[in-house]
């Protein structure tokens, strides 16, 4: 499936700036701009006390609803939850998480309610699949409500997205594959191990792995876990089975079912499906737990991104929406944070690897 540029047009100057520029407190503002200037809570020049003043004054009271896809357990939603908790606890706004513990009726459910009551005034989305939450974004919008979109991105924007550069991070990461394969005359397949498989990772996963390896002359292979460890442990045998030792590498959408993949290659090796070392498993994403498999050796290499980043960025935009006078959906902005692959030569170097939930 190619990418539509389209989808990811950045419709201001960059993204936390943008999203700057594109709210204010619920209900209030006007689509002129002259009208937003007035509405906006600072002017163009400001004391450094009131400053400070004002923007807890217009946080005060304000209800952001965070609704990811999972948050219990789960070392990447709790990273983002926790930078939201603290920076929202600061300048007196209620927070609160609704998980959906992977169900995506669940989540709409959710978010429906809130929308139905005006039981807040941002909401914090994760996107399931691609479309899921255009409707609900709309009506969002409709409600007065304004829409921070994490890390997948719905095809209907909301106020803000941040998250990393799924495309380009895998585009990084399939070059180290390919050097590492090349390097030791493996066999020219890569296994794709992606979610849902119509989500947008695992859709920017694929075609980011695709457009560098198939270049290269490799075969892809492309299964879907659901993100799933169970279903990932299944993919990954099944390719190990069917390919008899002619697959140089897996590459999985995240870093959890990575681990899990990693573990399915280790016990080919105890069998002697495969031969040690030659197989690898590279992936996105680097938390606490996927650090210590690298160092077990039971993964390769990652694109880590800036996780607790997303989480601040999510936060600042959610505050720069409820201060700075334009109307839900009036404008829309699109930014990226850092990645970089990581493996057993820089992982201890890497600030942005090895992260928490806390």
């Amino acid at each position: 499936m190619k990418i539509t540029r389209k989808l990811f047009v950045l419709a201001a100057s960059a993204a936390l700036g943008a999203a700057g520029l594109s709210g204010c407190s619920v209900g209030g503002g006007s689509s002129d701009s002259t009208a937003a200037a007035a509405n906006a809570v600072f002017g163009a020049n400001e004391q450094l006390m009131p400053m400070r003043q004002k923007a807890h004054d217009a946080m005060k009271g304000k209800r952001i609803a965070f609704v990811p896809i999972l948050y219990k357990g789960y070392k990447l939603t709790e990273n983002w939850g926790t930078t939201m908790q603290r920076t929202f606890d600061s300048a007196g706004a209620e927070f609160k998480v609704y998980d959906s513990n992977f169900s995506s009726d669940r989540m709409i459910s959710t978010i429906n309610d809130l929308i139905a009551r005006k039981a807040a005034d941002v909401l914090v989305l994760q996107n399931q699949d691609l479309g899921l939450l255009d409707n609900a974004i709309d009506r969002a919008q409709k409600a007065g409500i304004y829409t921070v979109v994490l890390n997948m991105p719905s095809t209907r924007l909301g106020d803000t997205f941040v998250g990393v550069d799924v495309y380009g991070a895998a585009q990084s990461i399939a070059k180290r594959a390919v050097s590492d394969c090349n390097s030791r005359n493996a066999p020219k397949t890569i296994s794709i191990i992606d979610g849902p498989g119509n989500d947008p990772a695992s859709i920017l996963w694929d075609q980011g792995i695709k457009d560098v390896v198939e270049k290269e002359g490799y075969k892809t292979l492309v299964a879907h876990s659901q993100f799933q460890n169970a279903q990932a442990q299944a993919a990954a045998e099944s390719v190990l089975q069917q390919q008899q030792g002619k697959v140089c590498g897996f590459m999985v959408t995240f870093d959890l079912n990575s681990i899990t993949v990693g573990q399915t290659v280790k016990a080919a090796e105890g069998r002697g499906q495969v031969a040690p070392g030659s197989v690898g498993v590279y992936t996105l994403d680097a938390d606490a737990d996927w650090c210590n498999a690298l160092k077990q050796g039971t993964v390769t290499a990652s694109a880590a991104y800036d996780v607790q980043g997303i989480g601040a960025a999510g936060a600042v935009a959610a505050q720069n929406l409820l201060t700075n006078g334009a109307k839900p959906g009036s404008a829309h902005s699109v930014g990226y944070v850092s990645s970089t692959v990581v493996d057993k030569a820089n992982i201890d170097q890497t600030t942005i690897a090895c992260y928490q939930s806390k």
